[in-house]
Order: C-alpha cells, then sequence, then structure tokens
C-alpha cells in the first residue's frame, strides 16, 4: 500500500538517501582506498593478478639486432579472471502511524534517516576493511615493541614498513596506514613526548595533535589514520591510495535508488552542496496494511574483491 500523510512526502527515495548520506560521508573511510566499479547487473567479472612485470615467467631481455635479423617476440603471463555475485545486505525500521500524521514526525523521520546512514556507512566500512585484510599479504616487518610500551619506536616502524610495499615490477607505495585509534593515539604520544627541534620534528617524524584522526609522518612517507572499528588493535593495515589494490564493485536499481546523491555537508566550516556516486545504497517504504505503520527499507548491494594482494600489507605487532 502506498505511504499517505502528513508526513508522506519526507518518505521519498530522494529524501531518504540524501539525508542518509549526509551522515554516511564521515564515516565512510574505506572508500578512499578502494577503486570503485559500477554495475549494470547483480552478477560480475573481474580481474586479478598474482605476477609482478619482474618476477613474470615470460620475460625477456632486448637482443642485440643484426641486419636481416629478427626481434624475438615477446609474450606475458595474462591476469586472472573471476566471476562474483553482487550481495545485498539491509534492515527495515518501523514507524507507528501517528508519526507520519503528526507535524512533530518530521523529526523522528530524519532521525531515522540519520542512524540509518551512520549504522549503513559503519557496516560498509567493516565490510571493505575485512576483505582487505583477508586478501592482504603479510610483511616480514618485525615491529620494535607494541605502541603502547616504552622501548615502542612507532615512526622507525612505518619507515621499515615502507620498504615493505617496494617489490620489483610492481606500482605500490606506501601511502596510508590504517589502525585502531588506541593506537594512533599510542603514536601520538610518542611524538609528543620527543626532545627534538621543531624542524626535525615536522620534517622527519611528524607532528602530534590535529583533530585525532590521523598523523602523517614524513620519513615514512604515509598518512597514519585511526578507525573506531573494522581494523584489530594491534594490527596496521598497509595500503597504496593511488594504486587502490581492492575493488569495490556496486549495483544501483533505480527502482529503488539514484545514480548519483546530492547532500549536504561542511567544507572549510561553511555548507556546500555535494554530489556523488550512490555506492549501491538503496531505500523503500510501504505502509502494512494490518498495522498501518510504515515500514522503511534500506539496504546496500555491493562487494569488494581484492584485486593484488601485495598492494595492501597487514600484520599485527604493534
Amino acid at each position: 500500500m502506498t505511504v499517505s500523510g502528513t508526513n508522506d512526502r519526507y518518505l521519498r527515495s530522494d529524501v531518504a538517501l540524501r539525508v542518509a548520506y549526509e551522515k554516511m560521508e564521515p564515516y565512510l573511510v574505506a572508500l578512499d582506498f578502494v577503486r570503485p566499479v559500477p554495475e549494470s547487473d547483480g552478477k560480475f567479472m573481474y580481474i586479478y593478478s598474482d605476477t609482478s612485470k619482474s618476477g613474470d615467467t615470460k620475460k625477456k631481455q632486448p637482443v642485440g639486432y643484426t641486419q636481416g635479423g629478427a626481434f624475438p617476440e615477446l609474450d606475458f603471463s595474462r591476469p586472472s579472471t573471476a566471476a562474483a555475485l553482487m550481495e545485498s545486505n539491509g534492515f527495515s525500521v518501523r514507524l507507528p502511524r501517528n508519526v507520519i500524521r503528526q507535524d512533530a514526525g518530521k523529526n523522528e523521520i530524519m532521525r531515522c534517516y540519520e542512524n540509518a546512514g551512520f549504522w549503513l556507512a559503519e557496516w560498509l566500512n567493516t565490510k571493505i576493511l575485512a576483505a582487505m585484510t583477508g586478501g592482504a599479504t603479510t610483511p616480514t616487518w618485525t615491529p620494535t615493541d607494541t605502541w603502547d610500551s616504552p622501548s615502542a619506536t612507532p615512526v622507525e616502524d612505518l619507515r621499515l614498513l615502507k620498504y615493505q610495499m617496494r617489490r620489483e615490477g610492481y606500482p605500490y607505495r606506501l601511502t596510508d596506514v590504517l589502525v585502531d585509534v588506541d593506537n594512533l593515539s599510542e603514536l601520538e604520544a610518542y611524538l609528543t613526548a620527543m626532545d627534538i627541534s621543531a624542524v626535525k620534528q615536522e620534517r622527519i617524524y611528524g607532528m602530534p595533535g590535529g583533530n585525532g584522526d590521523s598523523i602523517y609522518v614524513p620519513v615514512a612517507g604515509c598518512t597514519v589514520t585511526g578507525l573506531d572499528s573494522g581494523i584489530t588493535e594491534g594490527y596496521a593495515l598497509a595500503v597504496d591510495k593511488g594504486n587502490p589494490a581492492c575493488e569495490y564493485h556496486y549495483y544501483v536499481d533505480p527502482k529503488f535508488g539514484t545514480a548519483r546523491i546530492t547532500y549536504t555537508t561542511m567544507q572549510d566550516g561553511k555548507k556546500t552542496q555535494k554530489t556523488v556516486p550512490n555506492m549501491g545504497v538503496h531505500f523503500k517504504s510501504f505502509e502494512e496494511d494490518d498495522t498501518h505503520d510504515t515500514i522503511m527499507q534500506f539496504w546496500v548491494e555491493g562487494k569488494p574483491v581484492v584485486i593484488n594482494a601485495y598492494g595492501i600489507l597487514y600484520d599485527n605487532g604493534i
């Protein structure tokens, strides 16, 4: 049954997705480290590789050329292709009839959208991070000690991790390390306690403080970001933001979602309109016949896949 009443205009998909995305944006950290791939169906193909250009068994070296001779013909190992199915995950929220028919009910509807946005973002982050950690390579480093120890040297650990990311024939370079927020706090405490010149601190070790979300460590060439969920305390997830080794394939059903979503966000302290691709988030509302309650459904259709394990490092010890 179609929903109708005083607040029915707020139950449209475009309104629900706009408000939900406003709440989702600050928490969608993991999407910064994947390559989004829109799909037109519930199933998709993707390409992955476990062979570097340098380690290719078909690799050949240039040879000398003589008049009338021929250059060697090159071939190279082909990447592998895999098939996967889109995954759909969601939940529903029930609103009583009196919420829909009263003017004050708008606030309750908006609160539902905001909560749903936060829950969806938290779930999507965890799902992407789980795929990345599950498909990552374990580095051969040994951190000096856990970062809460007086003998720990977090900056040296990160510097060593930088070179673990380098592999001949692969383009990956360390740009970001994702850790639990407690480990970020320990890094900040380590930097705060250093008795060195301000110039050396800024140019080599990094400056503590800021908003508590991340710290840039110059000597390691990476930004360390602390997450509230998705990364186990004591573990580090190292990635190359410029060369994502994980893809997020998603599908938007035009009946329940729009390809792009425009919402309000803060930029440089000012409110601004932002338009982004819809990463598979859907919404539907309807009135239940027997109770006349309004049921609001939210779901996400998408799946993250790792396309090269050497582009992601994951290990504990910090």
